[in-house]
């Protein structure tokens, strides 16, 4: 006897889009991206199917197929507000990416209209106007959000502060210093702002009020002053003051004698300056402090070299290993692991703010 065949039942497009979800939140890009094409393809009116798919795309560069799918969506007329809304975010990031700032910013306005709605569309904004360097328009949506929220969130809004500031700093120095002003308010310990204001007031050539803002950050925040000790060294070298580099670094080693930069500065000082058992003193003090300080161990070996006299071989192999083995500080991203021998507030590769602990 013959039996009837059947055939088996797939997923229905709801299940396909739920599991493509669990998998996107797992990072399975791939995989969900697949899910939500079969999906779609199993029930054409799933338009947030269509939504994630435009979104996998754009989150790989697939700018023009993602741009179709996401601007396609958009001329359905039943669209739930919520979706339409983070179409528009993804086309917002889209046009960042493009360089395309008169789109972006035309999507922005009309996502702005739409904040009332629910909370997240602030957030999302906020996001948006930090990709965009809104830095004006992200310091007001913060400041809203915090009172919303009933917190308190003073190192953020400090960053938003330095960024609206250097936004203005080529076209208005004392614009700039006012809003990096405000972020030594609403952070003191923060070492940025009290270094962008000296730097533009030696732009205008106003030395005192520079140095003042430097004699600050050295008594606001000595652990991060090593930031400005380059420049510090370069100003007095110039003006012919050299000596007084050693009397600051002096004053901080005896405020904060486990200030691992002052005293390898100190030594670095005291060593050009002839004072050679006394430089040493502070570099093996700084090993003591931090026993696997490579710069520490860097500067000794330097110091020490220079006492090796006619051991020429030795001299000479010492110096390859400390031309491949530099001495300058680097600096890891604590979001995307991005090493940069130049610290900022916000890395340069992801956006990540304060990536390298030092506000």
């Amino acid at each position: 006897m013959n039996l009837p065949l059947f055939k088996a039942k797939g997923p229905s497009a709801k299940d396909l889009y739920i599991q493509g979800l669990h998998l996107l939140l797992e990072g399975r890009f791939t995989e969900a991206l697949s899910h939500f094409i079969e999906s779609a393809t199993l029930d054409s009116d799933n338009a947030a199917a269509y939504y994630h798919v435009g979104n996998i795309f754009r989150q790989r560069g697939s700018l023009n197929r993602a741009e179709t799918i996401h601007t396609e969506l958009l001329k359905r007329h039943n669209l739930p507000w919520d979706l339409k809304l983070k179409i528009k975010f993804s086309l917002i990031r889209l046009a960042l990416s493009r360089k395309e700032r008169p789109r972006a910013e035309e999507l922005i306005r009309e996502a702005a209209g739409e904040s009332g709605r629910a909370p997240w569309v602030k957030e999302e904004l906020l996001a948006v106007h930090e990709l965009a360097g809104q830095w004006q328009a992200a310091l007001d949506l913060k400041i809203e959000l915090d009172r919303i929220k009933g917190i308190n969130d003073p190192k953020r809004l400090a960053l938003y502060y330095l960024e609206n500031g250097i936004s203005l700093l080529k076209e208005n120095g004392r614009a700039a210093r006012i809003q990096f002003k405000e972020a030594i308010k609403q952070d003191p310990r923060m070492p940025w702002p009290y270094i962008l204001i000296a730097d533009s007031y030696f732009t205008e050539n106003r030395t005192d009020d520079a140095l003042e803002f430097w004699s600050k950050l050295f008594d606001a925040a000595p652990s991060k002053a090593f930031l400005i000790f380059d420049k510090m060294e370069k100003y007095y070298y110039t003006a012919g003051d050299y000596g007084e580099v050693g009397r600051i670094y002096r004053k901080m080693v005896e405020a904060e004698p486990e200030n691992i930069s002052a005293l390898l500065a100190l030594s670095r000082y005291l060593f050009k300056k002839g004072s050679r058992d006394e430089a040493l003193y502070y570099c093996q003090k700084a090993l003591q402090v931090k026993p696997d300080s490579r710069e520490a161990y860097f500067e000794l070996l330097r110091q020490t070299m220079d006492a090796a006299g006619s051991l020429s071989e030795i001299r000479e192999n010492v110096e390859g290993l400390m031309r491949i083995c530099s001495a300058r500080k680097r600096y890891t991203c604590h979001a995307c692991q991005t090493r940069t021998e130049e610290p900022h507030w916000r890395c340069r590769h992801c956006g990540a703010w304060d990536p390298y602990g030092l506000s």
